[in-house]
């Protein structure tokens, strides 16, 4: 296991977590709970597995971190679909979590 993805990772969580507030107050909280819940319960398994070097830990972060990134486009499908005039406030956000599964793929393969 590669621990520099996860830690890069952690950079981009926190990245995303306060561009995503800011987006999400910008434009409406209602779409925040279920994917700000499992952004930040990604994070904290990321650091545990940082902290630890534990390897099945880094699978469960590798897997929350790309049910983290899922939950950013289940939560802001239909505003992407409907409401295409405030969709590019969502672009930062969504291009951050989209980094999550691929560090989370590279973490756990090398």
């Amino acid at each position: 296991m590669e621990i520099t993805y996860q830690v890069i990772a952690l950079a981009v969580m926190f990245s995303g977590i306060v561009s995503g507030f800011i987006t999400f107050r910008m434009l409406g909280m209602k779409l925040a709970p279920p994917h700000f819940g499992a952004l930040i319960l990604a994070l904290l398994v990321t650091v545990a597995a940082v902290l630890t070097g534990n390897i099945a830990v880094a699978y469960v972060a590798a897997l929350l971190q790309t049910v983290a990134a899922a939950t950013a486009y289940t939560q802001m499908w239909t505003t992407l679909k409907y409401s295409f005039q405030t969709s590019p406030g969502y672009g930062p956000h969504l291009a951050l979590v989209t980094l999550l599964p691929v560090l989370a793929l590279a973490g756990v393969m090398l």
